[in-house]
C-alpha cells in the first residue's frame, strides 16, 4: 500500500509499459550480434583450392616467391584453411615481408590453435625482425605444441641466446649511424653477429690492417667511398639510405677482396670458422623449411 500511495500503480504499469517489446529477446539478439556466415565449399572447389595450393609449393621451389604467394591467395580466397595460410606466411618471410608472414601465422592459428608450425613461422618472421620476445613467445608455443621437434627446440636456445647476449650489435637496435637499417636484397642478415668478438679478435685485426696497407685494397675502398659519399657532383646519400647506383655484387666480386680472403683462410681457418658461424642464421629457421603438403 505504501508504494502505491507513493507512486500509483499506474505509474508503474507506464514506467514499465514502455519497455515492453514485441520480439522476444533471442531475436533480437540475433539480428543484433547474427552468426557468421559459414560458406558452403563444394567437393570441386576444395580441389580446385589444394590443387592452388599445390601450385605455390611447386612454385616455392623454383624460389618463385611472389608467385607461390598469388596461388596461396587464391586458395585462401576460395576456403580459408590454416595449411595455405602457413605456407603462405613462408613465402612471405622469403620475401622479406615478415609483418604479413605473422598475419598470416595468426589466421592460421584461428582456424587451428595448436598448428605447431604455424607458431614456428611466426616465430622465424619475428626474429627477423628483432622482436626477440615475440619470437621467443612463439617458438616456445610451437616447442608446447610439438615438444618433439628438435628444430623448433633449436630455434628457441637461438632466440634466448640472443634475448640474454643483449644488444651488442648496433644492426640489432635500429641499425648504425648513417648505414641503412637493411641490408640490400641477396646479402646476409647481420642482426645477430657478434661484432665485438669479432673485432677483439687478433686474426682479425692483422687482416684489417693488410687491407688497409694493400695498394689494391685502398683502391677498392677509394671506390666504395665514392659510391657511398657522392663523386663527380652526385649528392651524398641521406643516412639510412642506399646510394642507388651501389653496386654490391661488383664490391663483393671485386679481385683484391677475394684474393685477400683467400689469403686470410688459407692463414687462419678457424677463424674464417668463426666467421662462417657468425653470419649463419640459426639451425633450421622454423619459416624456411618446406611448405605444408
Amino acid at each position: 500500500s505504501g508504494i502505491n500511495a507513493e507512486y500509483g500503480s499506474s505509474g508503474i504499469n507506464a514506467e514499465y509499459g514502455a519497455l515492453k517489446v514485441d520480439r522476444p529477446l533471442q531475436t533480437i539478439f540475433d539480428a543484433a550480434y547474427p552468426a557468421p556466415v559459414i560458406k558452403h565449399v563444394t567437393k570441386d572447389e576444395e580441389a580446385r583450392a589444394v590443387g592452388l595450393k599445390d601450385q605455390g609449393n611447386e612454385l616455392m621451389k623454383q624460389n618463385k616467391y611472389e608467385e607461390a604467394i598469388e596461388k596461396y591467395g587464391q586458395a585462401i580466397a576460395i576456403t580459408p584453411n590454416p595449411i595455405f595460410y602457413c605456407n603462405r606466411a613462408a613465402a612471405y618471410s622469403k620475401v622479406q615481408r615478415h609483418t604479413d608472414a605473422v598475419g598470416d601465422a595468426k589466421e592460421a592459428l584461428k582456424l587451428d590453435p595448436n598448428y605447431s608450425k604455424a607458431y614456428a613461422r611466426m616465430g622465424f618472421a619475428y626474429l627477423n625482425m628483432n622482436q626477440f620476445k615475440d619470437a621467443e613467445e612463439a617458438y616456445a608455443a610451437a616447442c608446447r605444441l610439438d615438444p618433439a621437434n628438435q628444430n623448433y627446440k633449436d630455434n628457441l636456445d637461438a632466440v634466448r641466446e640472443k634475448i640474454n647476449a643483449g644488444p651488442t650489435n648496433p644492426l640489432a637496435t635500429g641499425g648504425m649511424a648513417g648505414m641503412p637499417p637493411g641490408m640490400p636484397p641477396g646479402m646476409p642478415n647481420l642482426a645477430g653477429m657478434d661484432f665485438s668478438q669479432i673485432l677483439n679478435n687478433p686474426a682479425f685485426m692483422n687482416m684489417a690492417q693488410q687491407f688497409m696497407q694493400d695498394p689494391n685494397m685502398q683502391a677498392a675502398f677509394s671506390s666504395m667511398a665514392e659510391q657511398f659519399l657522392g663523386a663527380g657532383g652526385v649528392a651524398a646519400p641521406q643516412p639510412g639510405q642506399m646510394p642507388e647506383d651501389m653496386d654490391i655484387n661488383a664490391m663483393m666480386n671485386n679481385p683484391a677482396l677475394r684474393q685477400m680472403a683467400e689469403n686470410f683462410e688459407a692463414q687462419n681457418p678457424e677463424m674464417m670458422a668463426q666467421l662462417r658461424n657468425q653470419f649463419r642464421p640459426p639451425p633450421g629457421d622454423g619459416g624456411g623449411d618446406p611448405p605444408s603438403s
